[in-house]
């Protein structure tokens, strides 16, 4: 990996930020994830609603990683209204968001309800994209299931 989270020329979505949600919600994006923007000559961000309660933000060239993604895996999935059900939830529910003067965007209200977002909040690097999270979930769902999760993996491939 080289200098500021890239691998092979592309920026890697890494680390921890604890950020404030404005009454507006609005929220600062790190700025490392602004620079790996800025790079890719973008201003904009895609939002969607993720798993475990939590919202994924992903630069465009991430998006469209994902849709290519998402497009051959679903090939493999026999039961073609599951496929559908989830490519309504995602795409769906996603929208792209601009960067303001502040480094801020403006997260929507449907996903700061699927996220139960609060004042508080986490964004977490996950090497593909970042998860935006409630402060108080990210911890319960960090000692509740990745801890173990993380633990019980490292065994099995014996890192």
């Amino acid at each position: 990996m080289g200098k500021g989270g890239e691998m092979s020329g592309t920026a890697v979505t890494i680390g921890e930020y604890e950020y404030t949600l404005d009454a507006k919600h609005r929220l600062v994006v790190p700025p490392a994830f602004r620079d790996a923007l800025t790079a890719e000559g973008e201003t904009r961000f895609y939002l969607a609603q993720g798993f475990d309660n939590c919202i994924w933000m992903l630069r465009p060239s991430q998006w469209h990683q994902m849709l290519l993604d998402f497009k051959e895996n679903s090939k493999k999935i026999a039961d073609a209204n599951k496929v559908r059900a989830l490519k309504r939830a995602i795409f769906g529910r996603a929208i792209d968001v601009t960067l303001d003067e502040q480094g801020r965007v403006l997260v929507p209200q449907n996903l700061v309800d699927h996220a139960d977002l609060k004042k508080d909040v986490v964004i977490i690097g996950t090497g593909d994209k970042a998860e935006i999270w409630d402060r108080r979930a990210w911890k319960k769902h960090s000692t509740e299931q990745v801890q173990p999760s993380m633990e019980e993996l490292a065994k099995e491939i014996n890192l």
